[in-house]
C-alpha cells in the first residue's frame, strides 16, 4: 500500500498535522509495510498555476498543444495520486476554507482531458476512487450545536476532489484550537483521534489488507 501523506499547516507543531500523523500511523497498523509519499506544503509549496499553465489549459485549441513544460508539475502530482492508494490531509482551516497552500495543489491535479471529463451534467472523475482521510484543525468552530462559523471547507474539498473520481472522504475536525490548553487540548485531540480508530481501518482498500502490505 502506498500513502499519499499532506500537510498544510505553516505551523510545524499544529494540530493538524498531530491529526494527519495519527491517521497514517493507524494505516501503518494496518499495513505495517505500507509505503510513504510526503509533500509539505509549507516547507516547499506547490507554486501557483504558472502563465504557461494557464495558457495550456484556457481552451481545447492550446490544451491540444500544450506550451513546452507547461504541463510537467502538474503531471507529477496527479501520478502522485494515481500512485496512492490511500491520501491523508492535515489542513488548518483558514478563513472559513482551505488555506491557499492546497488550494494551489488541487488547481494542478484538476486537469480537464487528464483527471476529469467536462460534461453538459458537469465534471466527471477520471481517476479512480480511494480513501481520502482530512485532518482539520480550525480555531473556532464550524461543526455541531455551538457552530458560529460557516464552513466552506468539507463541502469544497467533497465537490472539488469528487469531481476527478476521489469520492470517499472522511472527514476528522479538531475545534475551537484557540480557546484549548492543556488537558483541554488533549481531551480534543482523544476525541478526534478516537473519531480516526472507528473509521481509517474500514476505509483501507480490500487489495492492501489482503497481502499484508
Amino acid at each position: 500500500m502506498n500513502i499519499l501523506h499532506i500537510d498544510c499547516s505553516p505551523r510545524p507543531e499544529s494540530h493538524s498535522r498531530q491529526l494527519s500523523a495519527a491517521i497514517v500511523k493507524k494505516l501503518l497498523e494496518v499495513a505495517p509495510r505500507a509505503s510513504i509519499s510526503r509533500r509539505d506544503f509549507a516547507a516547499a509549496p506547490v507554486p501557483h498555476a504558472s502563465p504557461d499553465y494557464a495558457t495550456t489549459l484556457s481552451s481545447p485549441a492550446t490544451l491540444a498543444a500544450p506550451l513546452k513544460g507547461a504541463l510537467d508539475r502538474s503531471e507529477v502530482l496527479i501520478r502522485e495520486v494515481e500512485s496512492a492508494d490511500v491520501i491523508v490531509i492535515g489542513t488548518p482551516m483558514h478563513n472559513l476554507t482551505v488555506p491557499s497552500v492546497l488550494k494551489a495543489w488541487i488547481d494542478q491535479i484538476l486537469r480537464v482531458g487528464r483527471t476529469f471529463r467536462s460534461t453538459p451534467a458537469g465534471k466527471v472523475g477520471m481517476l479512480s476512487d480511494r480513501p481520502v482521510f482530512v485532518g482539520i484543525a480550525s480555531g473556532g468552530v464550524f461543526a455541531g450545536e455551538k457552530a458560529n462559523q460557516p464552513d466552506f471547507l468539507r463541502p469544497y474539498l467533497s465537490v472539488v476532489l469528487g469531481s476527478i473520481g476521489l469520492k470517499t472522504l472522511q472527514f476528522f475536525p479538531l475545534q475551537a484550537t484557540a480557546f484549548l490548553a492543556g488537558d483541554q487540548a488533549r481531551l480534543a485531540r482523544e476525541k478526534a483521534l478516537a473519531a480516526i480508530d472507528l473509521t481509517v481501518v474500514a476505509e483501507v482498500p480490500r487489495r492492501a489488507t489482503a497481502d499484508g502490505a
